[in-house]
Order: structure tokens, then C-alpha cells, then sequence
């Protein structure tokens, strides 16, 4: 009885921050789309569909020949340690740091998008109206899961971040396999994956945050290099009065 509690108490918790987590990851990836560089669709969802490919058959691959509870149980672990891999793999590519980083999160949410479409089709023939619509809410949580990840490659460790997010999907999804697996380490599942869910969405703040700043940094240097360019051409540019024309000595 106390596992069933606990699972039903964890679904709701996933839910109910899930939703709070749309909204706040939302009006991050806005601000940031005003100051990253542009990333084009096209390229986004190249790389969001061989992602979720990719994972797709790893996972199949890795999982296929295990037993179905051990794979009940497992699974969790595969899923955020091969999703969280995917989803990342944009950002091994070469070039501006600034930019890897919008398009990694862009794959991030295509992924989830995929994903979650997925889902909610097999969910809704199935006849569970409900837990389709209820899976396409806790999309951003795949968002936050990279983000978090990131956070920690600006600083200059992709692995740790990769390590970090990893784990964090596998407790996210763990409770309900677990229960499925093995019932007796079903609380345990579910308070950590409660545990998982509070520190993402505290966190996934601090996580656009670095981003943020860094985004800012960089259009400052940009402005003062421009600034520095008109300059040594006779033209200056003031913030109030707009472009002041004068003449080089």
C-alpha cells in the first residue's frame, strides 16, 4: 500500500511541477533566442531526428536481450544515460560555443517533442486520453535535464554535466519501472525521483542563468568592438541620441 502511495504521489509531484517547469523553461529559451545565435530549423531538426533515432536503436539494441523484468528495471538507467548522450551530441560538433549550446538545446526540444508525440499517439488509441495529454506537459522536463548539462560544458566539463543530467533522467524515470520490476524498491524509487525532480527545477534557473550571461557577455564585446570600428572611421554612436556623425581630425 505504501508504494502505490508513494508512486501515486510521484506521478501527481511530476505533473504538477511539470507543468510549473513549462512555463518557466519557456521564458528562458525565449530571452535566450533574443541574444544566442541564430541556429536554422532545418539544421535543428537534422540533428533532433538522428538523435532520437540513434537513441532509439541503442536502446533497443542494449535492452533486447535481457529478460522482461530485469529490462523493466534497467531501463531507466539505459534511457538517461543514452537520451542524455543524444541530445548532447550537437554540442561535440566545432565552432562558437554560444552557438553549439542553442542548438543543442533546440535537439533537446525537438527530442522531447518526438518523443512525446510518440507517446501520446500510443497512449490515446490505447483509449488513456488522459496520460497522453499529461505526457506532452512534462516535455520541457527533457529540456531542463540538457540545460543542466550544459551548465556545467560552459564551465568546461561536458562530461560532468553529461554524468549529471544522466542521472537525473534515470531517477525521473525510474519509479514506475521499478514498481513494475521489482515492487519493494518501489519507495525508495520514488522518493528519489521526487528528490530528482526538485533539484532540476531549482536548478534548470542557475543553468539558462550561466548561459545567459555568458550570451550577454558576448553581445557587450560585440557592441564594443563595433563601437571601436566606427570610431576609427570618424562616426560614434550614442546610446540616447542614436548615431552622432562627426568628423576625424
Amino acid at each position: 500500500m505504501v508504494s502505490e502511495i508513494l508512486l501515486i504521489l510521484y506521478l501527481i509531484f511530476a505533473v504538477f511541477v511539470g507543468v510549473k517547469l513549462y512555463g518557466k523553461t519557456n521564458s528562458w529559451l525565449s530571452e535566450l533566442d533574443r541574444i544566442t545565435p541564430i541556429v536554422e530549423t532545418g539544421k535543428a531538426l537534422k540533428y533532433g531526428f538522428l538523435a532520437f533515432g540513434g537513441a532509439a536503436v541503442l536502446e533497443l539494441l542494449v535492452l533486447y536481450p535481457i529478460s522482461s523484468d530485469a529490462g523493466l528495471l534497467f531501463l531507466p538507467l539505459v534511457a538517461g544515460f543514452v537520451e542524455e548522450g543524444a541530445k548532447l551530441s550537437p554540442y561535440l560538433r566545432g565552432g562558437d560555443e554560444l552557438y553549439r549550446w542553442r542548438l543543442t538545446v533546440k535537439v533537446a526540444l525537438i527530442f522531447a517533442v518526438i518523443e512525446a508525440v510518440l507517446y501520446g499517439i500510443t497512449l490515446f488509441f490505447s483509449g488513456n486520453i488522459l496520460g497522453a495529454l499529461l505526457r506532452i506537459v512534462v516535455v520541457m522536463y527533457h529540456v531542463s535535464f540538457t540545460a543542466i548539462a550544459l551548465e556545467d560544458a560552459l564551465k568546461g566539463s561536458l562530461l560532468s554535466g553529461y554524468l549529471k543530467a544522466a542521472l537525473l533522467h534515470t531517477l525521473y524515470d525510474a519509479p514506475v519501472f521499478v514498481t513494475l520490476a521489482i515492487s519493494d524498491l518501489s519507495p525508495l524509487a520514488s522518493i528519489m525521483g521526487i528528490a530528482a525532480i526538485v533539484y532540476t527545477y531549482y536548478h534548470v534557473d542557475e543553468a539558462f542563468g550561466v548561459a545567459h550571461r555568458m550570451a550577454r557577455r558576448a553581445l557587450e564585446e560585440r557592441k564594443k568592438k563595433a563601437q571601436e570600428f566606427w570610431n576609427e572611421r570618424g562616426i560614434s554612436f550614442s546610446e540616447d541620441d542614436g548615431m552622432e556623425f562627426t568628423s576625424s581630425p
